[in-house]
């Protein structure tokens, strides 16, 4: 009785005040923002001359709308595997059309600062797959070419067919005989420049029909012995040319007499051998007046049919642009005007007259859309340089193989790497301005600045600027420079013709994502945000420390090995062999230079890293264990190395991280675990009473497990690890800190190491004054020793102030960036996969406990300390990733704030790699080459605060506005008032044991169990799922929106979304 009495006390008091409710609801929100980086598996581009706006489809259906830096405006596809083939705005008025590959048609509108899709059409029926669209000049209708032949009208205003079809058969009557069977598929279809009423229909065997929609008949036709791949117009439309699967293109008179013959003969540029197709050709004027002929593809199949190109013909200039991936499509831009995108009075009523803008007058930009990249080449260039991306750049030039958010950037740290970034592609890049140029950025420009730092597999480290909407390239910092066998950084070919060279390639773009040596590949990599120092781990064992310089130098990098392993004789290192410095003195241009290399021996790849500038040391763990090192003398100098190994394990190999030893052994005992489970059932069902099979009883406490039943709540069987694990050895985080670890008069700097088997190991450190501090050595010793008992990996440690605030970083007092850590007893926040435990300094005793596994059935992958504001109030929190994409916020007592989905569960790539910021946000990768922005605060919320205006006639031509389903893309979950930190933390801490290394005698180890000190109550789980289904049937395009709300008790399902009580193999490949 009185158990259960201080379990109804209990658990009335953690509940939050109404006004604890409203300030969670005031500072925490979870939210999916932008994206950056290029889009993943691009399909499709368009282009609106008039607005200044591109457009771009992907082969997911995502529907991606840009202008000025800042404008960008997302829309998805209802069916997520559906591709978008085709787009085409309706010039002017700020709606598209989309074709997928399920002969879908979708209707999509920018209402001032969202992407909304308005309707949708399926156009089915035999041979009626769409194969070319022509949107008319009057923003009316569009013009659907089928591969049977036949074009249909689609009325853009209440996007239905209409009954004006032009029939193949019709067509076909004044046609030669030859073409009356089948001409094809139609290819291209369109407005004569000058005739809105005349279109130019190319079908695929090579016809071309120039026809009188009025007069519904033929005035010309246009033959050609070769199949047709795409058509343009030339001029005021007195001339076009057809381009051809054989390679060739054919310049075609509209106005002369005998108009069924070509202008002039075929020309294959890069015969006479057989070539490839050329899909598509523009023809347009330069800024000097000169022709400029524009074509994809055309290459001499014997030898570069694996080369994807664009070719720039302009009298002798001649340069085949080379891409590394496959060429989608292409447009040409004219001059930026003064503003970006002049509002045009009037409605344009021809071809000719939205032309103007782009297709017959000067082309002074051209856009290329390839599979893995966005290439803009400035044609106003001499040289034809490319133009600079501020946004749509590919973060997967080379593989992402880590990634680190720096926030609070010091100004000057900033300014130096964008300096050094300038320096590094001077001449590579035209300066001219950036052709996309459309819409109105509504958001002043942020001065915190926030740097993305991404570690890829050819061994650089790029930097970022991500701290609004778009994601722009700083500056690019190569390791390979440092090693022989690798040529210096930046690869030039990109930019120098070989005369002789025919074709005449010019490589562009930055995608590049073969490397020539794995060990290269960066693991690990952090930047001081105040002092500019960086880090890098590599998968050789070796640690880079770079300084940020505003000068060239030519130095001798300093370097040192130190062996993990040197104390055991046994260790045989069957792994890969480390990388050879480059001996002599090494040219540094502006910018990271190396100061300092340190070889960590055996050569595995770098598991953690750490870096603490006020001390000036850096350690780094393996999965052998962990090494120290002195940074600032003038050479590196080890001060301590440890090994973790297991003294009976001489495993070397550098494999893959893994539960288990062995994917067999992991089946094996789960079956095992299976039959038992099984024959247990089938003993007490069959005859539980019978004499002759007496079970088993263990001695137990009956009072103890009485209490046990009231008070404690459902927890999963979490099976503890076993000792023996080979992977146990990995080092897994490392953290300085500052505090009470020896007694509580004096405070030391630590080092703090967690190992992958539940080890955690503290040390500490003894740093001389700054005065002294190149004079004196630092020294470094172990201190105590913690084991968990159920031997999970551990992957976040921190120490709190007095206040349950996470201790400044390295430099942020000094800077006056943080104040001083709050007075009183510290503790120490230690993170493994399956619980938060919280110990007092510097006892070490248990002080609060969370179990997220034996709770709720996932693990934790990432954590990070973030500071939530609200107002005048601040507060920090403890942010957490599951394996299954969740994520959390708790608070410093462990109370659980909020509960997200942020991530999907069979995300593997996207839960590796996310990395928390310090104001509540993240950015994982959503794909190979693109990264989703989210955020869990309420005021910490990057979006894009955009707009596009339109003329009075274009808005005038669309209509009253309907309620936009979807703004921009963006995802807020729609959570209920109801409490947040409704699952307390838990003080049933058990700890295998503690170790004092500092005391003189060693004491027997402590078995420290405390039950039963706080109690949860039932946790409560909402998740609100809400549907938007657009109504076709509804001419203004509403919506209906369905809100369904689920309510799941954790003590029935223990928060499990696998089903109640089950319990997840440890073989499971999310945990991987």
């Amino acid at each position: 009785m009185a158990g259960r009495m201080l379990k109804f006390i209990r658990g009335k008091g953690q509940q939050p005040s109404a006004e604890r409710q409203k300030l969670q609801n005031e500072l925490f929100a979870f939210r999916k923002t932008v994206q950056h980086g290029f889009p993943h598996r691009a399909s499709a581009l368009a282009w609106d001359p008039l607005l200044r706006l591109a457009a771009l489809g992907t082969a997911t259906g995502a529907l991606k709308v840009y202008g000025r830096p800042g404008v960008e405006l997302y829309g998805q596809h209802t069916n997520y595997e559906s591709i978008v083939t085709q787009i085409h705005f309706i010039t002017g008025t700020g709606r598209l059309i989309s074709l997928c590959d399920d002969n879908s048609l979708h209707l999509w509108e920018i209402n001032e600062k969202s992407l909304v899709e308005l309707k949708s059409h399926v156009f089915e029926g035999k041979n009626k797959k769409i194969s070319a669209i022509c949107v008319e000049s009057s923003a009316k209708n569009a013009l659907l070419g089928t591969e049977g032949g036949n074009i249909y009208s689609l009325d853009l205003s209440a996007f239905t067919i209409s009954e004006d079809v032009i029939y193949q058969d019709v067509v076909m009557q004044n046609c030669p005989e030859d073409y009356k069977v089948n001409p094809g598929a139609v290819e291209s279809v369109y407005e004569h420049p000058k005739t809105p009423t005349r279109i130019l229909i190319g079908y695929n065997r090579g016809l071309a029909v120039l026809w009188d929609r009025e007069a519904a008949a033929p005035t010309h036709t246009f033959v050609s012995n070769q199949q047709l791949e795409s058509l343009c117009w030339n001029d005021d439309g007195e001339h076009f040319t057809s381009s051809h699967n054989d390679g060739s293109y054919v310049t075609w008179e509209v106005a002369g007499a005998s108009s069924d013959r070509p202008l002039k003969e075929p020309v294959t540029p890069y015969g006479p051998y057989p070539c490839k197709a050329i899909t598509k050709i523009l023809n347009r004027t330069s800024v000097d007046g000169e022709d400029i002929t524009i074509f994809a593809g055309g290459m001499p199949r014997a030898s570069y049919s694996d080369k994807y190109t664009v070719t720039v013909q302009q009298g002798e200039k001649h340069v085949a642009f080379d891409f590394t991936s496959r060429v989608i499509d292409l447009f040409t831009t004219t001059p930026v005007p003064p503003d970006g995108a002049p509002l045009q009075e009037e409605q344009p009523d021809t071809p000719a007259l939205v032309q103007v803008q782009a297709v017959n007058q000067v082309a002074a930009a051209l856009v290329v859309l390839a599979e893995e990249e966005l290439v803009v080449i400035d044609l106003c260039d001499a040289r034809w340089r490319p133009l600079r991306l501020p946004y749509l750049v590919s973060v997967h030039a080379s593989a992402v193989t880590t990634a680190q958010l720096a926030d609070g950037v010091a100004p000057a740290v900033y300014d130096n790497i964008v300096a050094a970034g300038q320096q590094q592609t001077e001449n590579q890049y035209s300066e001219s301005p950036w052709p996309i140029s459309g819409g109105v950025v509504e958001t002043a420009e942020l001065t915190d600045r926030q740097v993305l730092l991404t570690g890829h597999e050819d061994g650089s480290v790029r930097f970022w600027d991500v701290t609004g909407v778009a994601m722009t390239p700083l500056y690019k910092y190569t390791t390979a420079q440092l090693f022989s066998g690798e040529e210096l950084g930046e690869n030039n070919d990109s930019q120098t013709t070989d005369e002789e060279e025919w074709p005449p390639f010019r490589r562009v773009g930055t995608f590049d994502p073969y490397s020539d040596d794995p060990r290269l590949a960066v693991k690990k990599v952090i930047l001081c945000p105040l002092s500019g120092m960086l880090t890098i781990g590599g998968a050789a064992g070796h640690i880079v420390i770079a300084s940020l310089k505003t000068s060239p130098s030519t130095t001798e990098v300093k370097s040192v090995s130190v062996n993990i392993v040197s104390d055991r004789d046994g260790f045989v290192w069957k792994g890969h062999g480390q990388l050879t410095l480059r001996a002599g003195t090494h040219t540094f241009p502006q910018g990271y230079q190396a100061t300092s290399v340190v070889q960590l021996q055996p050569p595995a790849a770098v598991t953690s890293l750490s870096a603490q500038w006020e001390w000036g040391v850096v350690c780094a763990g393996t999965a052998h264990g962990l090494a120290l090192v002195d940074a600032l003398g003038p050479a590196p100098a080890p001060l301590l190395h440890k090994c973790t190994l297991n003294p009976h394990d001489h495993g070397s190999g550098d494999t893959p991280i893994s539960r288990r030893k062995s994917f067999k052994k992991s089946l094996r005992e789960s079956f095992r675990r299976l039959r038992k489970g099984r024959s247990q059932r089938r003993q007490t069902t069959s005859n539980p009473t019978s004499p002759t099979q007496p079970i088993p009883k263990k001695p137990i406490d009956k009072a103890a497990s009485e209490t046990d039943a009231e008070i404690k709540p459902i927890e999963r069987a979490v099976e503890a690890r076993s000792t023996d694990d080979a992977y146990g050895s990995m080092v897994r985080c490392l953290y300085f800190a500052r505090t009470f670890l020896i007694n509580t008069q004096q405070s030391t700097p630590t080092l703090w190491a967690g190992t992958n088997n539940g080890t955690v190991y503290a040390f500490t450190l003894h740093v001389p004054n700054t005065n002294k501090r190149k004079e004196e050595p630092v020294t470094c010793q172990l201190a105590k020793e913690i084991q968990l008992k159920h031997r999970a990996p551990v992957i976040g440690i921190t120490v709190l102030d007095g206040a349950s605030v996470p201790l400044p970083d390295p430099l942020e007092v000094e800077r006056g960036v943080s104040p001083l850590p709050e007075p009183g007893t510290h503790r120490v926040v230690i993170t493994s996969e399956e619980q938060f435990k919280i110990f007092t300094l510097p006892s070490l005793k248990p002080h609060n406990k969370y179990k997220l596994t034996a709770h709720e059935g996932a693990r934790v992958r990432r954590t990070a300390w973030s500071q939530f504001s609200c107002g005048a109030h601040r507060e920090w929190c403890l942010l957490c990733l599951t394996n299954l994409g969740d994520c959390l916020v708790l608070s410093p007592e462990l109370r659980r704030q909020l509960n997200a989905a942020a991530v999907r569960k069979e995300d593997i790539n996207g839960i590796s790699s996310l990395c928390f910021s310090k104001r509540g946000e993240a950015l994982y990768l959503h794909s190979s080459s693109e990264l989703q922005r989210i955020t869990l605060s309420a005021t910490k919320v990057t979006i894009a605060e955009c707009h596009v205006l339109l003329a009075p006639w274009a808005a005038a031509l669309r209509g009253p506005a309907p309620e936009p389903p979807l703004t921009n893309g963006e995802h807020k979950e729609e959570v209920p008032e109801t409490a947040h930190d409704v699952t307390a933390a838990s003080a049933d801490i058990t700890v295998d044991s503690v170790r004092d290394h500092t005391s003189a005698e060693h004491p027997p180890e402590l078995n420290i169990n405390l039950q039963n000190t706080q109690v949860n109550t039932s946790s409560m789980v909402i998740k609100t799922t809400t549907r938007t289904t657009v109504n076709e049937t509804n001419a203004d395009g509403t919506t209906t929106t369905t809100t369904t709300t689920s309510t799941n008790n954790a003590n029935e399902n223990n928060g499990n979304r696998d089903g109640a009580g089950r319990h997840r193999s440890e073989a499971d490949p999310r945990d991987v």
